[in-house]
């Protein structure tokens, strides 16, 4: 893997302007609304992702959970690096691969809210192991698979921590019966190279706030009935849960008076840290209106990601065509928004309350406008986006900017 970290100016120069290393000018020389970077490009606010960051990890302590957001959102070392430094308990990754990403960036503690399967996955884990002084912990919800890790770490002479993934009936992974679940715990306290640490669930699958509190409140109870039968091998229990949409609930099921003492709570929103104008909107405003805690912070999370692209086309009155497509932007949870509207002179001012992308293809954008002398050819728009991941993982580099849109530093992202 190539390295993680490079300088800002030489990324700045390199993969906007296209100059060589000892050609560098200052950041500020380079102003996306002023046509200094080539388009379409991603964007992120630096005031308004620090503001994020600094609100989960406010929400986090005031409600006495630790945080571990979850990297697979950015993928993107700059940002952990952020989120760490404001006080993340861990990383969360899905896969080895990210694992070795997050430890590349400094993360400690690292929570692979998944399953570990596969004779390759489980080497390239047991390298990163014996290569960095990393916490890990993966999920486990099969008893072949226990069996599988056990033979496979001890050969390697390394212990595994293990936390049981708990599951609802037609949801994702997980254990769905307790049987099954005093089964498996069982069947890891046979072998040394594994530790039981823990409880995972994925809340994320349900859908009403009654059915994710009530797996919440039966994951606490089966956790609490684990420590009873002295199933951890671990002094400190970990008990985790919370997606994007829920983690408040998840806040209000795992408050200290409903743990014991030695249960660590810990919360793993990802989107958080660039939120959005589509579904994540949606589900933060669901979260201020059942929160008190969260409407008291002092300030909101905010929509921080754009892809700025140009005005491509415009084949008939009232139809732009944008040079931006599947290739460069979520589409998955609705299309793209238009947010601004940069004229060839640099004039920045609000899209027009109308302008709506009603198609998008591999490379081009069709957006709906009402008044045809509002749009040029070469004009820029920026767009904010639905459900952040699936449009991070579409750019190698993430312009950070400030507030008048000068870039600042470039975010390396390991897809």
């Amino acid at each position: 893997m190539e390295k993680l970290a490079t300088t800002s100016a030489e990324n700045i120069a390199s993969v906007n302007k296209g100059l060589g290393k000892g050609e560098v000018p200052i950041h500020g020389d380079y102003n996306v609304a002023l046509q200094q970077v080539s388009l379409p490009c991603a964007c992120i606010y630096q005031t308004r992702l620090d503001n994020n960051i600094a609100w989960m990890a406010k929400f986090a302590k005031q409600s006495k959970v630790e945080f571990s957001p979850h990297g697979k959102t950015t993928m993107a070392p700059g940002i952990f690096n952020k989120q760490l430094n404001a006080g993340a308990y861990a990383i969360t990754i899905a896969t080895v691969q990210q694992a070795v990403v997050a430890a590349r960036a400094g993360a400690k503690r690292i929570i692979m809210a998944n399953q570990l399967v596969g004779k390759a996955n489980m080497a390239h884990l047991a390298s990163l192991l014996k290569q960095h002084p990393v916490d890990f912990y993966c999920l486990v919800d099969d008893i072949s698979n226990v069996t599988a890790l056990a033979e496979f770490f001890s050969e390697q002479g390394l212990q595994l921590k293990l936390l049981i993934e708990l599951g609802v009936a037609g949801g994702r992974c997980g254990v769905v019966d307790n049987q099954q679940l005093q089964q498996l715990a069982a069947h890891i306290q046979q072998f040394a190279s594994l530790q039981l640490a823990g409880i995972e669930v994925y809340e994320g699958v349900l859908s009403t706030e009654n059915e994710v509190a009530a797996f919440l409140t039966d994951a606490v109870a089966k956790c609490k009935a684990l420590i009873e039968k002295q199933a951890f091998a671990t002094e400190q229990v970990i008990i985790t849960a919370g997606g994007s949409a829920w983690y408040d609930l998840v806040c209000d099921a795992f408050a200290p008076h409903n743990l014991l003492d030695n249960m660590i709570p810990v919360i793993r929103p990802g989107c958080y840290v660039a939120h959005d104008q589509g579904i994540y909107q949606q589900a933060q405003q669901q979260v201020l209106a059942r929160n008190p805690l969260a409407c008291n912070i002092g300030s909101d999370l905010q929509s921080c990601l754009e892809i700025w692209a140009y005005v491509q086309s415009l084949p008939e009155p009232g139809r732009a065509i944008i040079g931006m497509g599947k290739r460069d932007v979520a589409f998955d949870a609705g299309l793209p928004i238009a947010n601004l509207h940069v004229d060839q002179a640099g004039t920045v001012r609000p899209a027009g309350a109308d302008w709506q992308v009603e198609k998008i293809m591999d490379q081009h954008a069709m957006l709906t406008y009402t008044d045809p002398e509002q749009l040029k050819v070469g004009d820029i728009i920026a767009f904010a986006t639905s459900h952040p991941c699936l449009t991070f993982d579409k750019w190698r580099y993430i312009n950070v900017i400030d507030d008048n849109y000068n870039v600042i530093e470039i975010f390396d992202t390991y897809f």
